[in-house]
């Protein structure tokens, strides 16, 4: 999932089913992660569901995996956890047998709830390399999250793979609605220094990669973007592709007026 040397960030597509994966990985995609979107922004999809689209994926991806929110139990999750290790298990010698990482939300965890201590609990049950990602929602105000600085402070304490920013609500504004360039840029920079890769969500579209681009963001993860109707939608090929196109072009953009304003200042 690092960026290497891709002309742009890496393109993360979102998909509930075997026939979303695949067409997510034709158009172009090259984190596959596997959620329910209607159990929510960060919604499980059942374990069953987990080992079918890693079967599908295989060693083509890597893929992370959506768990929902901590408020709903820490019980319920390891519960979701261990059926999924146990479907994927089941799944054949050809499944990636793992995710790379898995992501649980902290929508109502701002006040009373010992939510890092809960993901420092997560992280030392999880397979071996199977790593986290912690959630910035943009929208924590309303959602009832933990502010940005706390999150950021827990992904440096538990070593995460990530940190994500997201929208909880999907119904509001989308990421750059919710969120200045400039605070995103923050984030990203302590994010770096925690060693962690930044990635960014939010219903994301087109009109929003030249923005985007500018942030110097590992990862771009999107579904209403590459979906026919929406977020409920199915994943097309050609949608995928096309978000794909769009990064490389907005990232090019970005770069060229990079290198203009520099040869402007010297």
């Amino acid at each position: 999932m690092k960026r290497g040397s891709l002309p742009r960030p890496a393109l993360l597509v979102s998909v509930r089913s075997p026939a979303e994966a695949a067409a997510a990985l034709a158009g172009g995609a090259d984190v596959i992660d596997v959620k329910d979107p209607a159990a929510g922004s960060l919604g499980a999809a059942a374990p069953s569901v987990c080992g079918d689209i890693a079967e599908a994926v295989g060693q083509q991806a890597p893929w992370t995996m959506a768990c929902g929110e901590l408020a709903d139990g820490l019980d319920r999750l390891a519960a979701h956890l261990a059926a999924t290790w146990q479907s994927l298990q089941e799944a054949g010698p050809a499944t990636r047998p793992f995710p790379l990482a898995i992501k649980v939300g902290l929508a109502g965890c701002e006040r009373g709830r010992p939510w890092r201590r809960q993901l420092a609990e997560i992280a030392h049950q999880l397979p071996a390399g199977v790593s986290q990602v912690v959630v910035i929602y943009a929208d924590a105000a309303s959602c009832g999250a933990p502010p940005a600085a706390e999150v950021l402070e827990a992904a440096f304490e538990l070593r995460a793979m990530a940190v994500l920013v997201d929208t909880f609500n999907k119904q509001s504004d989308g990421l750059l609605g919710q969120q200045s360039l400039s605070q995103l840029q923050a984030w990203r920079m302590h994010a770096a220094a925690a060693g962690c890769r930044f990635v960014v969500a939010g219903k994301l579209g087109l009109e929003d990669f030249a923005a985007v681009a500018t942030l110097g963001a590992d990862i771009i993860a999107v579904r209403s973007a590459v979906c026919s109707h929406g977020r409920s939608g199915p994943v097309v090929p050609q949608l995928v592709r096309r978000v794909r196109e769009g990064l490389i072009a907005s990232t090019a953009g970005a770069l060229l007026s990079e290198t203009e304003n520099m040869e402007k200042r010297s």
